[in-house]
């Protein structure tokens, strides 16, 4: 299969390597969920298998088709914030309304993820059409960054840390593109400044969003060691404390069936517990060598 392949080959097999080990901390950690595992995982195999194919794709596509993928991707994405945010389920009791559900497959997804690659597509298209020559900073403000901040906005009220990475993302290829750092400079004023006006829209008004109240809360009891608020950040280091070196083998783990988000954001907990030290630092180590290859992709 990897003959077929064009590209690294090294990206590709560790892509494979990873996604063949998925399937067992999945099954392991969707077995105190009450659902059938058989189906989770066959739920799991369609989502790397619509992964892949998305990867094929793109890997078959000629890249100057890419350059006006975002302009079609954006106005979509706007569309689908939008209907998260009036419309936007919780998972796991989670109090945020970040995602929404595919009609007749029923898969859901974050938006706010979607509007991640399809905001760095649409700077980096910006950065390759303007070539260094970015004209002055209202200019900028017109161009690129109030599509940024629009998208921004739309994610902010529920989930503020991934409105954080992708500002972050967006002013890190700017940079990289030669983007003024005086100008740099002021979107980040500016933002701080939104982020501000937001919190005492908020305060003035509760009924917007319930977030504010939420990051206050996690900075008091991270604070105050809040047990019952730190609850799942005290499993989760049961876990990796009980996995010890050589871990208690595939399926082992006894935090998974205390841990209420045991199969998705407090996964690498069960991974070490079952897994080991050795598992853990193994499963990273593959991640950062999958990083040098791209970023070795990149650089040619």
């Amino acid at each position: 299969m990897l003959r077929k392949l064009e590209g690294d080959k090294n990206i590709w097999g560790v892509i494979i390597l990873i996604t063949g080990f998925s399937f067992l901390p999945a099954y392991s950690a969707s077995s105190n969920l009450g659902v059938n595992t058989t189906a989770f995982l066959i739920k799991h195999m369609f989502l790397l298998g619509f992964g892949f194919g998305i990867m094929y794709l793109l890997h078959k596509m000629n890249i100057k088709y890419l350059k006006n993928l975002p302009l079609i991707l954006l106005p979509l994405t706007w569309i689908l914030l939008l209907i998260t945010l009036a419309t936007g389920m919780t998972i796991g009791d989670a109090n945020a309304s970040r995602w929404i559900t595919v009609p007749i497959v029923g898969i859901s997804f974050q938006t706010s993820e979607l509007a991640k690659i399809v905001l760095l597509l649409f700077v980096s298209r910006y950065v390759y059409v303007k070539a260094g020559e970015y004209g002055t900073f209202g200019q900028s403000l017109k161009t690129v960054f109030l599509p940024i901040g629009a998208m921004l906005i739309l994610i902010l009220p529920a989930n503020f840390s991934t409105t954080a990475i992708i500002f972050a993302l967006c002013l890190i290829v700017l940079f990289i593109g030669g983007f003024p750092i005086k100008q740099l400079l002021g979107v980040v004023g500016l933002g701080v400044a939104g982020l501000a006006l937001f919190i005492l829209i908020v305060m003035a008004f509760p009924g917007i969003s319930n977030r504010v109240d939420t990051w206050k809360a996690r900075v008091e009891n991270f604070w105050e060691g809040d047990s019952e608020e730190n609850y799942q950040v005290t499993k989760a280091k049961i876990a990796i404390a009980t996995g010890g070196v050589y871990g208690k083998g595939p399926g082992g783990s006894a935090q998974k069936n205390f841990l209420p988000q045991s199969s998705s954001d407090f996964i690498y907990a069960v991974i070490v517990e079952e897994y080991g030290l050795i598992g853990g630092i193994g499963l990273i180590g593959v991640f950062l060598f999958l990083y040098v290859r791209i970023l070795m992709v990149a650089f040619k």
